[in-house]
């Protein structure tokens, strides 16, 4: 089964899915601006709608406790566009982190986490489905950092869970690996995030060879890198024989990257990424596995 706003549901209802969204989102303390700031539920659900109409079924909305989290919010995105959201328990990337977090041990940070996935998030009886977005910072990770993927860690194993990382630019990747792994994770429960901002196959494969999950989620994001250039890093992949082991998504964070404000917004991955792929040689089936059955196949608990 995998939890999602509105309830449980069998893996094989899941669908089309974006594995790595924001669909309620609050950076402001840390960023100093509102653009990363998402309360406009009029706005989100019509970006929203706009996906589903390129044939979108299920959003993995990696939105931690840190983050400006609103369950509330999901649940009303779920009911008013069908979509199937699975949210999630996690803490972000140091700057964000509380001082109660700085201080917690990790046996504490387990304890949010296992009752998040298990009881309901505050008093909202909603569940999260996995623990999201767990952060490491660019090339180093901090001591509350690595807290908490210990913490993850932990509770994965307890319950069975996924887990969904942010490896700063794509940095960080193996040592996050080795953390979760090293802890008793088992690898096909760990997706890796903007491993796709870093234009290195050997690294995916390194990585991939350990039998973990690779997030292409910065799609859209082409200051970073083309996306022509991320399609043919993850064909590359396919030929080597890794389709199960590959996830898509868009990472929308920031209002600028809406389509009503100019960008592609939650559509690049259906309106055209998918394109790119089959004119890389991607097949039809190899495509259903990157959205389909591998987020259903990792978050079905």
């Amino acid at each position: 089964m995998i939890e999602t706003v509105l309830g449980p549901i069998a893996a094989n209802e899941l669908g089309t899915t974006m594995c790595h969204e924001h669909l309620a989102i609050d950076l402001s303390a840390v960023r100093q601006e509102t653009d990363s700031t998402f309360v406009d539920t009029a706005l989100i659900t019509q970006e929203l709608k706009k996906m589903c109409v390129l044939g979108a079924q299920a959003v993995i909305e990696v939105t931690g406790n840190d983050m400006g989290r609103d369950v509330i919010a999901l649940r009303q995105y779920a009911k008013e566009t069908g979509l199937h959201i699975v949210a999630s328990t996690g803490f972000y990337l140091e700057p964000y982190h509380s001082d109660w977090l700085h201080c917690a041990e990790v046996d504490a940070i387990c304890d949010i986490f296992v009752a998040e996935l298990t009881q309901g998030i505050e008093q909202t009886g909603i569940r999260a489905g996995l623990i999201a977005e767990i952060a490491t910072s660019t090339n180093r990770i901090a001591k509350t950092e690595e807290k908490v993927f210990l913490a993850a860690a932990k509770a994965s194993v307890q319950t069975n869970c996924a887990i969904s990382t942010h490896c700063d630019m794509g940095t960080q990747a193996k040592e996050q690996l080795k953390m979760l792994l090293g802890n008793g994770v088992t690898p096909d429960k760990v997706i890796l995030g903007h491993v796709d901002l870093t234009d290195d196959t050997n690294y995916h494969l390194e990585l991939l060879e350990q039998g973990a999950n690779l997030a292409f989620d910065t799609i859209g994001k082409i200051k970073y890198l083309s996306d022509q250039k991320r399609a043919e890093n993850l064909m590359a992949l396919l030929n080597k024989g890794y389709e199960d082991h590959i996830l898509l998504s868009q990472d929308v964070s920031r209002l600028s990257y809406l389509t009503a404000n100019g960008g592609a917004g939650y559509t690049a991955v259906l309106g055209y990424f998918t394109q790119l792929l089959k004119a890389c040689g991607a097949t039809k089936a190899q495509i259903e596995k990157l959205l389909v059955h591998n987020p259903a196949r990792i978050l079905d608990r």
